[in-house]
């Protein structure tokens, strides 16, 4: 397998996991990850583009992720920024997003504050930023002094001043990294219906700030609310609804028969890539289900520790 014939399967994926050429993209990064990142700065933050194009662009991050290529990391954030995020990344953005810009993250916080800081942005995209800046922060990155001093500057001025989801983004930073001083804004946001009702309580969110303090580690509302790197891109996508193996020889038959001209030979990096027999992507029921929603299944307990986990 060449490069180009790596990012022609993955443009050609039309709703199969291609794991052979992702693992072979994982294997031969020194080659593969030079074009991926160049595909995702030329792509990154555009108008929207043929939907081979955001295939190979929803592959690629999670390659990119796994192998915590750092050359990635402002194309994405400027990715992220952009108009077709939501529809390129799918359920990533509230499954792997997070993760993978902790694995891309090239030192500098800019590009997530950016992202954070961005209205326009999806507001899943925002909290998967500021999860990532927060684990960072945890990590040494950033020092508390800096974090305090920021998560202070959004609460004063970040939009909208409405319920959106990066709210729950800034309650979480908040007892992910035990700042106990900043507990009453916290409890703020929950009371005046800032964080979306049925994601957060302040009950909940001061049981998560105590288990952070209780801590010596200080990991506990990472581990706890699934806040970590990304691993395992083929793994964890083979599990998803939306890649199905039982279509693959379907898919690959109705491939055969639309290249009979040798047409997708042609398609590679090119700006006028197109890939035959798309589908929509399957949407997850329990997307906006919150953390600590009683579990659809009816347990009774939380989601986040019950089918969440």
């Amino acid at each position: 397998m060449t490069v180009d014939e790596m990012i022609r399967d993955l443009a050609a994926a039309n709703g199969v996991l291609p794991a052979d050429a992702m693992n072979w993209a994982l294997e031969h990064w020194d080659d593969a990850g030079p074009r991926c990142v160049e595909f995702l700065e030329r792509h990154a933050g555009g108008a929207q583009g043929s939907k081979g194009v955001e295939d190979a662009l929803f592959f690629i991050i999670h390659l990119a992720g796994e192998m915590r290529e750092t050359r990635a990391f402002p194309h994405l954030c400027r990715m992220i920024r952009g108009p077709e995020a939501e529809h390129i990344l799918g359920d990533a953005d509230t499954e792997t997003l997070g993760g993978i810009l902790i694995n891309t993250f090239d030192g500098d916080p800019a590009p997530l504050k950016a992202v954070i800081e961005d209205a326009g942005a999806g507001d899943y995209m925002r909290d998967a930023a500021l999860d990532a800046l927060a684990w960072h922060c945890r990590m040494g990155a950033i020092s508390d002094e800096e974090m305090k001093a920021y998560l202070l500057h959004l609460y004063e001025h970040m939009q909208p001043r409405d319920e959106n989801v990066v709210w729950l983004g800034w309650v979480t930073a908040v007892f992910c990294l035990g700042y106990e001083g900043l507990a009453p804004r916290a409890e703020r946001l929950i009371d005046d219906f800032l964080v979306p009702p049925g994601f957060m309580e302040v009950e909940d969110f001061h049981d998560e700030l105590r288990r952070t303090l209780d801590d010596p580690e200080r990991m506990a509302g990472f581990i706890d609310n699934h806040i970590g790197p990304f691993v395992d891109a083929v793994g964890t996508l083979s599990t998803w609804s939306d890649f199905s193996e039982d279509d693959q020889a379907e898919l690959d038959s109705g491939l055969e028969e639309d290249d009979e001209d040798g047409d997708l030979d042609d398609l590679l990096l090119s700006d006028r890539l197109q890939v035959p027999l798309h589908s929509e992507p399957v949407t997850d029921p329990l997307r906006h289900v919150g953390r600590n929603d009683p579990c659809p299944c009816g347990s009774g307990k939380k989601y986040k520790k019950c089918c969440l986990q």
